[in-house]
C-alpha cells in the first residue's frame, strides 16, 4: 500500500493491525528516521529491548540475504511482537525483504513480527518502494524535505505542548528562517521552546537572535556534533548544510572558529580556571544554551587535542583547494576523522 501523504499522521497514530511490514523512504533522512521511531514505539515500550528488538544494518543484510527472514521468525522473549528494525540504503535491502515477506512453511508471514525498514537512497521508482507498495501486509511512507506548511504545523504542534503563545508574524519568520531537513528543524524548535519556556513567548527579535542566519547555524551544528563525536549527528548536519548551499571551504573554516574557541578555554582551564569561567570568558561570547555542551566538550579536547584538530583543519582547507573533484566527499572525510578522535 502506498500511504498518501495526508494518510501518514494517521497511520503512525493508529496503524492497522493487518499492517505488518513498513518502509520509510525518501530524501530526508531525518524525517525518516523520526517517523520509523514513532512508529516502532507502538510495538514496544523499549527499543533497546535485545530479546524483542533486532536491529540490522546493511552489513549484516549483505552478508546474509535471510538474515530479516531469521530474525522475524525468531520468538519475542519479553513482549507479544518481534519488532525488526532495519536501515540501509535501499538496493541491499530489495531481495532480503522479498525473502522476508514470503510466506513459510505455509504460515502466513510476520505472524506475530513487525518489520519496520528504513531506506534513505532510493526514489518511487525504487524496487523495494514499488515491494511494499504492492504487499498485502505492507505500507510505503515517503518522507520529503519539509515544505512551509509541514513546517509550520511541527512548529506549532511542539509549542502547544508548551503552552508556547506567539503572534502570525513571528511564527511567520520562525518558518521562514527553518530549512527543510526535518531533524535540524526538530534541534531549532528545540532550542527555541527552551528560550520560551512552558507557558511562555517569544518575539521576533528573539527568533532573529536564535535562529540568525540559517548557513551560519547549520555549519555551528556541524562544529558541535565533531567536537561531540556523534557521528549521526554530524550526517544531518551536514546535509542540512549543503541543503543551505554552504560550500565545503566555509564549513571548514566554521569547524575552524569552533575549535580555536576550544582551544582557547582549554588553555585557560590549563592555567587554573574553571570550565565554565573559560567558556564564559571566550569572545565573542558563547550563547548561554550552548555552554554547558562546550564546557563537556573540554573533557574531550584539552589543549594539545584542539591544536591537533586545528592543524587536520588547516590541512582539510589546502586540500580543499587543491581542485579537488568532489569537495564535498574531502570535507565529509575529513570531519569524520576528526569525529572519530572526539570518540576515541
Amino acid at each position: 500500500m502506498k500511504v498518501q501523504t495526508r494518510q501518514i499522521a494517521g497511520l503512525l497514530n493508529h496503524p492497522p493491525a493487518h499492517m505488518r511490514a513498513f518502509l520509510f523512504h525518501g530524501n530526508d533522512i531525518g524525517l525518516i528516521h523520526e517517523r520509523a521511531l514513532a512508529l516502532a514505539s507502538h510495538y514496544s515500550d523499549n527499543l533497546d529491548d535485545v530479546f524483542s528488538v533486532t536491529r540490522l544494518d546493511s552489513r549484516a543484510i549483505e552478508n546474509d540475504v535471510s538474515v530479516i527472514a531469521d530474525a522475524l521468525s525468531s520468538i519475542a522473549v519479553f513482549a507479544d511482537t518481534r519488532l525488526v528494525l532495519v536501515r540501509g540504503r535501499g538496493t541491499e535491502l530489495v531481495e532480503a525483504c522479498k525473502l522476508a515477506l514470503t510466506p513459510r512453511d505455509n504460515t502466513p508471514p510476520l505472524e506475530g513480527a513487525v518489520l519496520i525498514v528504513e531506506a534513505r537512497e532510493t526514489t518511487t521508482r525504487h524496487a523495494i518502494v514499488k515491494l511494499f507498495e504492492t504487499g498485502d501486509i505492507c505500507a510505503s511512507i515517503g518522507c520529503y524535505a519539509d515544505d512551509s506548511g509541514t513546517i509550520r504545523d511541527l512548529v506549532q504542534t511542539s509549542f502547544a505542548a508548551l503552552s508556547i503563545n506567539i503572534d502570525r508574524p513571528v511564527m511567520d519568520l520562525i518558518v521562514a528562517k527553518l530549512g527543510a531537513d526535518r531533524a535540524s528543524s526538530r534541534r531549532e524548535i528545540e532550542k527555541l521552546s527552551l528560550m520560551a519556556g512552558q507557558g511562555g513567548t517569544l518575539t521576533a527579535q528573539d527568533i532573529e537572535d536564535a535562529l540568525e542566519d540559517s548557513t551560519v547555524l547549520a555549519i555551528d551544528d556541524v562544529a558541535g556534533a565533531v567536537a561531540d563525536g556523534d557521528i549521526p549527528r554530524l550526517q544531518s548536519a551536514i546535509t542540512k548544510a549543503w541543503s543551505e548551499d554552504a560550500n565545503p571551504v566555509m564549513v571548514i573554516r566554521g569547524c575552524h572558529n569552533y575549535f580555536r574557541s576550544l582551544l582557547i578555554a582549554a588553555h585557560a582551564v590549563s592555567t587554573g580556571s574553571s570550565r565554565d569561567m573559560a567558556i564564559k570568558s571566550l569572545r565573542p561570547p558563547v550563547h548561554f544554551k550552548l555552554q554547558g555542551r562546550m564546557a563537556a566538550q573540554l573533557n574531550k579536547w584539552g589543549y594539545q587535542q584542539a591544536m591537533a584538530a586545528l592543524d587536520k583543519l588547516q590541512d582539510i582547507e589546502l586540500a580543499l583547494k587543491s581542485s579537488s573533484p568532489d569537495d564535498r566527499v574531502i570535507c565529509m572525510q575529513g570531519l569524520l576523522g576528526l569525529c572519530l578522535r572526539a570518540r576515541s
